[in-house]
């Protein structure tokens, strides 16, 4: 999934500033209404946004990694507003995910070693036993500097499933 280069308006392009460093939604919801007062205009201008923005190129990857490897656990880990749940949902086969974490509902946010250590404890497993793959050099850093495997993706990356499934054939 990335994010399309798309115009937005002055206060589309604030409140999509606003989806990853909060904490929880109402924390959102509190700073949006510096922008606009109703929620459900701000909820619904959000999850506008989130579909207006957002593409998942290989909609097909988590099926074709689970083929390939049944026991690998995968998860989504993204700093965002909960509202990204339904375009996750919409737009990825979420069947073959072991689970979607999202930084409001979990209250932590990348890159801050937290955020790391939540998925660490949640899922019992060591740092070199996890793949974290991110587009944000700050979050992969965070993530390195803790022993975590990590993958830096680009919105033009071609071959992300063959790099993901060859760290994972290495790692066997």
């Amino acid at each position: 999934m990335h994010e399309k280069d798309i115009d937005l308006t002055d206060k589309e392009n604030k409140l999509e500033r606003m989806f990853g460093p909060n904490l929880c939604d109402a924390d959102y919801l509190k700073e949006a209404r510096k922008i606009i007062t109703k929620d459900s205009t701000i909820i619904d201008i959000t999850e506008y946004l989130i579909n207006k923005l957002y593409e998942c190129t290989e909609k097909d990857i988590f099926r074709r990694i689970k083929e390939k490897y049944p026991s690998v656990r995968l998860i989504i880990a993204t700093n965002h507003v909960s509202y990204i749940r339904n375009f996750i949902e919409e737009n990825l086969e979420v069947q073959y995910l072991d689970d979607v974490l999202i930084s409001a509902e979990i209250h932590k946010i990348k890159p801050n070693k937290d955020f790391y250590n939540y998925i660490l404890n949640k899922y019992n497993i060591q740092p070199n036993d996890l793949l974290f793959i991110d587009d944000n050099e700050e979050n992969i850093s965070s993530a390195s500097e803790m022993g975590i495997t990590t993958l830096k993706v680009n919105r033009n990356d071609d071959n992300l499933f063959e790099k993901i499934i060859n760290i994972v054939r290495n790692a066997e």
